[in-house]
């Protein structure tokens, strides 16, 4: 009962190749708010299917290692496909899949579930905001592919800002929740493991690059646009905010 659970939860906290259904429910969403709804509530669902099977991590102690090597096989998966991701709502997805690795990673460590949620959190958020304001994007251009345009924060500065803080936070940039996740769930472990998510590190630094590259670059080659209202952004400002003070205030459980 305890594995059947586990590999059911591998389909809302997504690790390949359960992180397919995620990905697959997620995309048929309209984009916007959907999606970023969505976000926030599978993998806590996923999480709540774990906390059924508490003992599950010392039942399967013997696949220990190969659990927490999965992880990070799954986590490397996402951050590699994201690299030649151009359309903002599909390399948030990607960028989150390879995210919510880390929370398979420390699950097998035996952290408790109200850690894991804080872990699973300092990724949906971002990913949430980056997928709203996908949806945005889609609405006054007819798709969030950045590339084709160029130099979007010409005409939308709001939503680029949005846009380049979410993306930060997704890559665990110091000062954002995921980076205290990150460090203080690196802590619990062996050096070693630890060892293998510096190509981690390396390759969500280089996929928000890219993005940033189509974002803040060249010169703007679509139509006049409207940007998202003050009160928006000032919204998202707000629980990017609140996402880090949960963060901070949780980090010390995490070690």
């Amino acid at each position: 009962m305890g594995i059947a659970l586990v590999v059911l939860a591998t389909l809302f906290v997504p690790l390949f190749p359960g992180s397919w259904v995620f990905n697959r429910l997620v995309a048929g969403l309209p984009a916007g708010l959907a999606q970023g709804l969505a976000v926030l509530v599978l993998p806590q669902l996923g999480l709540e299917v774990l906390h059924l099977t508490p003992q599950a991590p010392l039942e399967l102690a013997a696949w220990r290692p190969w659990g927490m090597g999965w992880a990070a096989v799954s986590a490397l998966l996402y951050a590699v496909r994201a690299l030649s991701a151009r359309d903002v709502g599909i390399w948030s997805r990607l960028m989150l899949s390879s995210g919510l690795g880390l929370v398979w990673f420390v699950w097998w460590t035996g952290a408790p579930t109200e850690v894991l949620r804080i872990f699973a959190l300092s990724w949906s958020v971002p990913a949430a905001v980056a997928l709203f304001l996908a949806g945005a994007l889609v609405d006054r251009m007819g798709g969030a592919c950045v590339g084709l345009q160029g130099g979007l924060v010409e005409v939308m500065p709001r939503a680029t800002t949005g846009l380049v803080l979410a993306g930060l936070a997704l890559t665990a940039t110091p000062m954002f929740p995921a980076f205290f996740s990150l460090w203080r769930g690196l802590v619990a472990v062996a050096p070693a493991w630890a060892m293998m998510w510096l190509p981690l590190i390396f390759l969500w630094g280089w996929a928000a690059g890219r993005l940033f590259q189509d974002l803040l670059f060249g010169d703007y080659r679509g139509e006049s646009v409207t940007d998202v209202g003050v009160a928006t952004i000032a919204a998202i400002g707000l629980l990017l905010a609140g996402s880090l003070a949960l963060g901070l205030g949780a980090s010390g459980g995490l070690s």
